[in-house]
């Protein structure tokens, strides 16, 4: 993407220290903010490494410079506060980068971030009557093209008009799609794990919710195996819901899922076919099945056993994958380049 940001990119990988002064909205970091990080994804690699039992993106760079978060704390509860910070350390810290935050205690000061385990499951998943209609927003940037699609439409398939889809792409609908929140009963919110929370435009629709009756459920596929990849965004989720004054009937995660498009129909369809029964429980049922979710949320993270087979065997097949993408875009060569170093 050729714009204003990318004439950032030489001076962001070549300083020692970056400030990051965020806006929040919706109890998060602002739609301009997550884009940000988004759009910082190609300092990585797209070949992954085993970091504590989770899959990181490997480094581009030698280094990365440190990360200094200063952001709005108006109309945040202290729980929502913490949630932010978390997820920022996590950034930070899957950004090969230290995190440290200024905070206002009479003056101005600088605190060094720490690991925390994210605060989600303070809200329970609760349940509500079976749903004449469900409406799901389709999170995926990809539009028709990505994984969200091929699952959605699978979704479709088993429900019929007890569903209806809609593609947060679609922008120039947000306006009456918001005024319609308020008078839908039942809503989930489906989309890919981006940089640990959801796709930027995902939140730029949430910033324009208003509190409604009704149910609210989420549903993060990632790419990554490891399910603790979502778990702050599902941390924040739960603080959504209570904030639009909905019924949380939870948030369903699965790991793994960049493999999808690797595998014949036969394979795509038996992968889906959990999820789209996780789904048929929410519209039939008014919830989740725990059991289901916990199947799906598996693994959580990988063990010492494990993390030495994924790097030995799991690892050559992720970056086989990669490798093609690079080679079919005619950037194989390039794959190891460092642009934007001085």
């Amino acid at each position: 993407m050729k714009d204003e940001m990318a004439k950032s990119y030489p001076r962001y990988v070549n300083s020692d220290t970056v400030i990051l002064l965020m806006d929040t909205a919706q109890g998060f970091i602002s739609q301009k903010a997550k884009a940000f990080f988004d759009r910082t994804i190609p300092h990585y690699h797209p070949y992954i490494e085993m970091v504590g039992g989770e899959c990181h993106h490997v480094a581009r760079y030698k280094s990365y410079p440190d990360m200094v978060f200063l952001f709005d704390t108006d109309g945040l509860t202290k729980k929502e506060e913490q949630v932010i910070e978390d997820y920022l350390y996590r950034t930070a810290y899957h950004f090969k980068a230290k995190a440290y935050r200024i905070v206002k205690e009479g003056s101005l000061k600088l605190r060094t971030l720490e690991e925390r385990k994210a605060k989600r499951q303070s809200v329970p998943f609760a349940s509500s009557e079976p749903a004449e209609k469900l409406v799901i927003y389709n999170g995926s940037p990809r539009r028709g093209g990505g994984n969200s699609a091929l699952i959605l439409r699978k979704v479709v398939e088993a429900l019929g008009d007890r569903v209806e889809v809609r593609d947060l792409k679609e922008s120039g609908k947000w306006e009456e799609w918001a005024e319609s929140f308020q008078r839908e009963k039942d809503v989930m919110f489906f989309m890919p794990l981006y940089v640990h929370a959801m796709p930027s435009h995902v939140m730029g629709f949430m910033e324009k919710l208003p509190a409604s009756e009704g149910s609210i459920s989420f549903f993060v596929q990632s790419g990554f195996p490891e399910s603790s990849q979502s778990h702050y965004l599902e941390a924040y989720f739960e603080l959504l819901a209570l904030r639009l004054g909905r019924i949380y009937l939870g948030t369903a995660i699965k790991g793994g899922m960049e493999s999808l498009r690797m595998r014949p129909v036969q394979a795509q369809e038996q992968m889906i076919a959990p999820l789209v029964k996780a789904i048929e429980n929410v519209v039939h049922e008014g919830s989740f099945n725990s059991a289901d979710i916990d199947r799906l949320a598996r693994p959580i993270r990988y063990g010492k056993g494990m993390g030495i087979l994924f790097s030995l065997a799991g690892k050559k097949i992720i970056n086989f994958f990669w490798d093609q993408q690079l080679k079919a875009n005619d950037a194989y060569k390039q794959s190891f380049d460092m642009p934007y170093f001085s």
